[in-house]
């Protein structure tokens, strides 16, 4: 058993470097413009996620359902919650290439809001794979586990703070 988790968390600690890498060498391009970068970003509706991890939401179901009925909903809205996820995800790969571009700026103030971005996103996307982990679970033991809700607010932060920048400041 101590095995198998030690193997679960190396290969969780590759995936987190692979996946930084791929952001890193896809976003890490030169001269990006806000604008392209902010073209990049998947649409996503944090009311609804919020909605969908809620845990009074849970309780709500978990008290009117039976159990069984209970199991096939939550199945259904950590579905929904992961697909949320992965689009957080894909843009906090988005919001560190703007964060890299903004750091290399002349003015001082804006590439230490470049730096804090980029710290930020990368911080956010660790914690949506590790959100996704936490979904699987869930999603097995549907009566026993819930997904977490934190990650809406920081992915907020880190938009607003990308949102801050000049239109060319990043460029």
């Amino acid at each position: 058993m101590t095995a198998m988790i030690i193997v679960a968390a190396l290969m969780a600690i590759v995936l987190v470097l692979f996946l930084g890498f791929e952001a890193w060498a896809r976003y890490s391009r030169p001269g990006r413009d806000l604008q392209l970068a902010s073209a990049e970003l998947i649409p996503v509706d944090l009311e609804a996620f919020e909605n969908l991890v809620d845990p009074e939401e849970e309780r709500y179901l978990r008290m009117n359902l039976s159990a069984r009925e209970f199991r096939g909903v939550q199945r259904g809205r950590i579905r929904a919650a992961k697909m949320y996820v992965a689009a957080l995800s894909q843009n906090a790969a988005v919001l560190v290439s703007v964060g890299q571009s903004a750091r290399s700026n002349a003015n001082p103030e804006v590439g230490a809001v470049g730096q804090e971005i980029v710290h930020r996103a990368i911080r956010l996307r660790i914690w949506c794979l590790f959100s996704l982990l936490r979904m699987d679970a869930a999603f097995l033991f549907p009566g026993q586990l819930s997904p977490s809700n934190a990650i809406a607010s920081q992915y907020m932060l880190v938009t607003y703070m990308a949102a801050k920048l000049p239109s060319r400041a990043a460029a």
